[in-house]
């Protein structure tokens, strides 16, 4: 069980506003990604005290003789604690008033994901059988556009709201999480990633690279092919391998 990860700032931005960690446990690994709020004020700077804030409770906390409701449980208080940082620090600084980050962190044991989200940064299952699956929802106004009927699936990538989120971290004293549970099998990838990977590169490629590529290589291919295509946002991925 290993994480491999890959950070760019993109071909079209002049600052790299999102924050990627991994961090190796006995038994598993803890990975998070967080893509601080483009357009807003030092999104960098809540991406990082997000993750930070996150890896670090999680970490004091965590233990191998927990259930995966319990990891679950802990990924979401952690996910609460980096929107406590985030929010704290915008309310102390005025500077920092208005900043905010997506988050997705996992902790992936052998047999078992443990997943939390706030945003539209996503999670993905490649399984050792062939498929290729979103595991995360986005909460953006397009999902629930999508979600409502008033839009089909192939307009949201192309919306003109489809950057707008409806919850984020920090930009409130409260936030909603997403967990979930998911059972692995040997040779199945997870891939996190923030949405200037997947908005440059189609859902059905990104299932053969993550399928075809070394797990090594993968970040660096990911990356490379999202600039390729454009790279019009900061490009954030980390895939971890059960192999």
């Amino acid at each position: 069980m290993k994480a491999f990860l890959g950070c760019d700032i993109g071909k079209c931005r002049t600052e790299n506003q999102d924050t990627i960690r991994a961090m190796q446990f006995r038994d598993g690994v803890f990975a998070i990604v967080c893509d601080g709020m483009g357009g807003m004020q030092d999104g960098a700077v809540a991406s990082k005290i997000a993750a930070a804030a996150a890896e670090e409770r999680f970490s004091a906390e965590y233990s191998e003789t927990m259930t995966p409701e319990e990891i679950c449980e802990l990924l979401q208080q952690s996910a609460a604690e980096a929107n406590q940082k985030v929010y704290q620090t915008a309310c102390r600084n005025r500077l920092y008033s208005r900043m905010g980050t997506t988050l997705v962190a996992a902790y992936v044991r052998d047999d078992t994901l443990c997943l939390v989200n706030i945003g539209d940064s996503r999670a993905y299952l490649s399984s050792a059988d062939g498929s290729f699956s979103q595991l995360t929802t986005d909460h953006t106004v397009v999902q629930l556009l999508y979600e409502q009927g008033v839009i089909r699936a192939e307009e949201r990538a192309t919306h003109a709201r489809r950057n707008e989120l409806m919850r984020a971290v920090g930009v409130s004293s409260r936030v909603l999480s997403d967990t979930g549970i998911i059972p692995l099998c040997p040779g199945d990838r997870v891939m996190l990633c923030s949405d200037g990977l997947y908005g440059m590169i189609p859902e059905k490629r990104l299932a053969e690279l993550t399928r075809q590529s070394k797990p090594e290589q993968y970040p660096e291919i990911c990356v490379d092919e999202a600039n390729a295509n454009g790279g019009a946002d900061n490009i954030s991925v980390i895939l971890i391998a059960n192999e």
